[in-house]
């Protein structure tokens, strides 16, 4: 945690009626500093509570994956500014055929719909993937779902 990242959730602490929070990490949405600001305002207007990721960048990573109720993550702006604290309330690993109307409406993106949703996590995970010499499978594509609350901004 930077020294930025320390003051906000110092102010977290005192604004919060929460006994010794836990910190997780610090994160932004997606790849580029236009991705992290458009998804965090999203996040920012309650329009976005849910998030995808690919298993394998965690374990790549080594990177633990996100737990129910345990821990609070500072949400990072593209500027890396810390722009809200949030808790993950529910985290469930599905393939990526068969995400959801629900997981989809959560998430915040473009219309809300699942065709929408396929086709914008297509693309990113379909680059990611390449970035990292993996081949892409759809059909073998393991990947956890997030619903989080904002519990500080």
């Amino acid at each position: 945690m930077n020294a930025i990242e320390k003051a906000y959730w110092q102010k977290f602490e005192a604004a919060a009626d929460i006994e010794s929070p836990i910190f997780g990490s610090s994160w932004s949405f997606g790849a580029t500093a236009e991705m992290a600001d458009d998804l965090g305002q999203l996040v920012l207007e309650g329009k976005k509570t849910g998030t995808t990721s690919a298993v394998v960048f965690y374990e790549l990573e080594g990177i633990a994956f996100p737990t129910e109720n345990k821990v609070y993550d500072i949400l990072l702006n593209g500027s890396n500014e810390p722009i809200a604290i949030l808790q993950s309330k529910k985290v469930k690993r599905f393939m990526f055929n068969d995400v959801t109307e629900e997981m989809a409406r959560l998430e915040g993106e473009g219309d809300l719909s699942v065709a929408y949703w396929q086709a914008v996590h297509r693309a990113f995970f379909k680059t990611a993937f390449i970035k990292e010499n993996l081949v892409y499978d759809e059909d073998k594509l393991a990947l956890l779902y997030e619903e989080f609350e904002v519990v500080y901004k």
